[in-house]
């Protein structure tokens, strides 16, 4: 077993997508385990042939599957060939693992002391770093985007730059083929920018019944992450709450609460829970919260409603 740690925005995915693909290439097979489906994963991966590694991202985003990894674990922790392998990823480990363990068999402890653990750092302050890492990225991206390598650089910059904030800003450098010096706020709001137009014409060719303006769907995709919810009904009624949609049917808000569960992968513990990059989502949050004064407390009605 391995551990890979970090705070929001440090590369923790990327870095688990880049190791997944670069196994792939040596006959393992990779599974990323699902919220709640942990026991059931590692009943599966038993059942493979070949080398497999069961990976598990935001380990600690909910007290709620606890039970289920420790049971994952400890049926990993008996299985004598060593063929599974199991990397853990999370912002933390030091109060989540020790829950973890108390949950497990005493016997199994020893077998899953942690082979090792990458930590990474939050930000990137020398900027030769910040330069190295931002044109790596934009080369990979362009590949991604199948477009020609735009010849960009990162603007200086005097402060600490968090991994997530250079990826996004050299994805958007491909996507849209920006050159020359490239400002960091500036990118981001152009990312920001084009995944707004992405959800209007989403919406539009998806739920047409919607037709709702660019800043009601800006709060519900601000609901949808920091609020969630546990159920298609639950969803439709914390939206009620939203500025722009205190006044809607019940059918048009089942409509947008089904749009908003198509547009992104969900997590897995919630039937809403949109799976983002934590950092970037914190962001944009924080700008519509800005935008909008009346959002936080619709946010927080949204929250206790059950």
């Amino acid at each position: 077993m391995w551990q890979v740690s970090g705070s929001a925005g440090s590369g923790k995915t990327r870095l688990l997508i880049e190791v997944a693909e670069q196994l792939a290439g040596e006959h393992f097979e990779c599974g990323w385990v699902r919220y709640g489906q942990a026991l059931a994963a590692a009943e599966a991966a038993m059942t493979r042939r070949g080398r497999v590694v069961l990976i598990v991202d935001d380990v600690d985003a909910s007290p709620r599957q606890q039970g289920d990894l420790a049971d994952m674990l400890a049926m990993v922790a008996r299985e004598s060939t060593g063929r599974v392998k199991v990397v853990l990823c999370g912002r933390e480990f030091t109060s989540w693992w020790s829950k973890i363990r108390a949950a497990m068999d005493p016997a199994d402890h020893g077998v899953l002391t942690p082979a090792g653990r990458t930590v990474l750092a939050p930000s990137l302050a020398d900027a030769a770093d910040q330069m190295q890492q931002f044109q790596g990225a934009v080369r990979h991206y362009a590949r991604y985007f199948e477009r020609p390598v735009p010849v960009a650089s990162l603007s200086s910059t005097t402060t600490a730059v968090s991994i997530a904030e250079l990826h996004a800003a050299a994805a958007i450098t491909a996507y849209v083929g920006l050159t020359g010096p490239v400002d960091l706020t500036t990118a981001l709001s152009q990312l920001f920018a084009t995944e707004e137009a992405w959800w209007r014409t989403n919406a539009a060719e998806q739920q047409p019944a919607i037709a709702l303006p660019l800043p009601v769907l800006q709060r519900a995709i601000t609901g949808a992450a920091l609020v969630g919810a546990d159920s298609m009904d639950q969803a439709v009624r914390r939206l009620a709450h939203l500025p722009g949609l205190t006044n809607r049917s019940r059918e048009d808000l089942t409509e947008l609460a089904l749009w908003l569960h198509q547009l992104y992968a969900q997590r897995g513990g919630q039937w809403l829970d949109p799976h983002l990059p934590a950092y970037l989502a914190d962001r944009y949050a924080a700008l519509c919260v800005a935008t909008h004064p009346g959002l936080p407390a619709a946010l927080a009605a949204a929250a206790l409603t059950a």
